[in-house]
């Protein structure tokens, strides 16, 4: 037609068109996934639970999917329980600690999560999860399972302190380390659990409350000492006539130990070398032949007055059933001193400051002397001794032990291997004799030599007085020679055959000069004394081989009878009380 006008239309005009249809898209979108949360009966897309998809799963579908992941959630997962350093004290899975999981109530739980019930919000939850932003729903266990879970973590995890510990094993010696225990606080530890979430495959962690046990942590200076040092044989308890068995030791590098014990994780095990030193003497062998032998033994004559031998004879009773064992020493002076009245001691003559003088105790160190040269003959160690200052009557030359209150002494040690006891016998005759008993474990003996390296003899001292007649004659002093003498100990086998001599000892004996009490006027040809010297006794010598205690009547170690004979006949009484000291 002509003349018709053509309708133009600007595109910019519609384009607030889109805006509206986008929204309109939207609010349709989302009402369409509202009205499908609102009727579906299927759990969202992208929802996990144990490990488990279940997206578009009914209740029943997820239920059955999920009783194979909560068997595996069982029995793989678990409490990691941690202390405050976060090492981890222990893992205890599921099953361990008792606690079990529903698959049907967990199925429920994520079917809820996508259906609150509230069409609004499920629908936004339903458009989310089609999206990709799905859900990861939690196992939760049985209700109370946290009390059982954490009885089972305490018992798991309380520890009893384990103190140091040592195990001898042949030529090792395996150290334990000591290891702090631990009480846990249950209360505590439930409270933590119930606050503790798992994580997506249902694991857990909790911090264990605790109360740390302080174990022993041992000292091995105290064990070195415990268990080495010295082997020690068995010995013989005199007091309640027992065998105190016998002592090995192990020793060990000390400083060793401790570095390996030291870098050792607590309640970790080292070892380190010992080296074993065991007894000589057990206890089994000492019962066998305890005080079996005569080692050494020697007799010596009892002479003086009644209060002299009744002091020997109190020396004699007080050192009788002296027990020594290995390494001990016999002291005279401990066992018999004081030498005084109020210790029993009666008045008889004795030396002092090179007089003869009535003191009490006087005669107690012929027992001395005689238990010397009896451990003399049993080859045993002397550890202290003095020889008189004159030479004595009762004893050979060099074989002599005199003692004092503050000294001498005399001491000898039992260096043998086994338990000796001195044995005494008091005679009625007036003989003393000590015997050594202990355990011989070979055939040698000894003998004493004695050496005279001078003699000095005595003079005569003639001194008028008024006190006697004209031609009367008394002996004020008795004399003494004087001698320097060594004593050697010979050592023979049991064929006789020398096998050692070794020094005794070096004793000097001083001399005393007569001293004769003469009338005035008495001519000097007329005044020299008749009465003869008194020499000492010789030395005897053993039998080859000790034989047990001999007879009180035994000659084969006590003073030769002639020398007795002569001083009996010779040499008045208060002359021989003198010499007998």
């Amino acid at each position: 037609m002509a003349g018709k006008r053509e309708l133009q239309t600007d595109p910019k005009s519609k384009l607030w068109l889109i805006p509206v249809l986008l929204a309109a898209a939207v609010v349709g979108v989302y009402a369409g996934m509202c009205v499908a949360a609102a009727t579906g009966n299927t759990i969202d897309p992208h929802t996990t639970a144990a490990g488990a998809d279940l997206s578009g799963m009914t209740r029943a579908e997820a239920a059955w999917a999920l009783a194979p992941a909560l068997e595996r959630l069982q029995t793989e997962s678990g409490v990691h329980v941690t202390v405050d350093n976060g090492e981890e004290a222990a893992y205890l899975t599921y099953e361990e600690l008792g606690v079990s999981f529903d698959a049907a109530a967990l199925a429920e739980k994520a079917y809820t999560h996508s259906h609150s019930g509230n069409p609004l919000r499920d629908g936004w939850r339903l458009l989310t999860a089609c999206l990709g932003f799905g859900a990861a729903i939690e196992p939760e266990p049985a209700d109370g399972w946290q009390e059982l879970a954490a009885e089972r973590v305490a018992e798991a995890t309380g520890l009893a302190a384990q103190d140091f510990t040592y195990e001898v094993s042949g030529d090792q010696l395996t150290l334990t380390k000591a290891q702090d225990g631990r009480t846990v606080d249950r209360l505590t530890l439930k409270a933590r659990l119930d606050e503790t979430a798992s994580d997506a495959s249902g694991e857990r962690r909790v911090d264990l409350p605790y109360t740390t046990l302080a174990a022993d942590p041992g000292d091995l200076q105290a064990l070195s000492r415990e268990l080495g040092g010295t082997s020690a044989n068995a010995t013989y308890d005199a007091e309640t006539d027992t065998i105190i068995p016998e002592r090995s030791v192990i020793n060990f590098n000390v400083a060793q130990a401790q570095m390996l014990l030291d870098a050792a994780a607590p309640g970790a095990q080292v070892s380190v070398p010992v080296t074993a030193e065991e007894a000589e003497v057990t206890a089994e062998e000492l019962k066998e032949v305890l005080f079996r032998d005569v080692l050494g033994t020697y007799t010596t004559r009892v002479g003086g007055a009644a209060g002299r031998k009744a002091n020997v004879k109190l020396t004699a009773e007080r050192v009788n059933g002296t027990v020594l064992n290995s390494g001990e020493e016999f002291d005279y002076y401990t066992l018999c001193g004081p030498f005084s009245a109020s210790n029993g001691y009666q008045s008889a003559p004795g030396y002092l400051h090179g007089k003869t003088v009535e003191m009490d105790g006087g005669g107690a160190c012929q027992c001395s002397s005689t238990t010397y040269a009896a451990a003399l003959l049993a080859n045993l160690e002397i550890v202290a001794r003095t020889a008189h200052g004159f030479a004595s009557d009762y004893i050979g030359l060099g074989l002599d032990a005199t003692v004092s209150g503050g000294g001498p002494e005399f001491r000898f040690r039992n260096n043998t291997s086994y338990p000796i006891k001195v044995e005494t016998v008091y005679s009625p005759n007036n003989r003393l004799t000590v015997n050594i008993l202990g355990t011989k474990t070979d055939d040698t003996y000894v003998k004493m030599r004695t050496e005279v390296l001078s003699t000095t003899p005595y003079e005569e001292e003639l001194i008028e007085t008024d006190t006697l007649a004209p031609g009367q004659k008394v002996v004020d002093q008795t004399p003494y020679t004087g001698y320097v003498v060594n004593t050697y100990r010979q050592v023979y086998d049991g064929e006789g055959n020398l096998l050692s001599e070794t020094f005794e000892a070096r004793s000097k004996y001083n001399k005393r000069n007569r001293i004769t009490l003469v009338g005035a006027g008495t001519a000097e040809e007329a005044l020299v004394p008749e009465t003869p010297t008194v020499e000492p006794a010789p030395a005897p010598e053993p039998a080859s081989t000790p034989e047990p205690a001999p007879a009180p009547e035994s000659p084969a170690a006590e003073t030769p009878a002639p020398i007795e004979e002569l001083i009996d006949q010779l040499i008045p009484a208060e002359e021989g009380e003198a010499n007998s000291v």
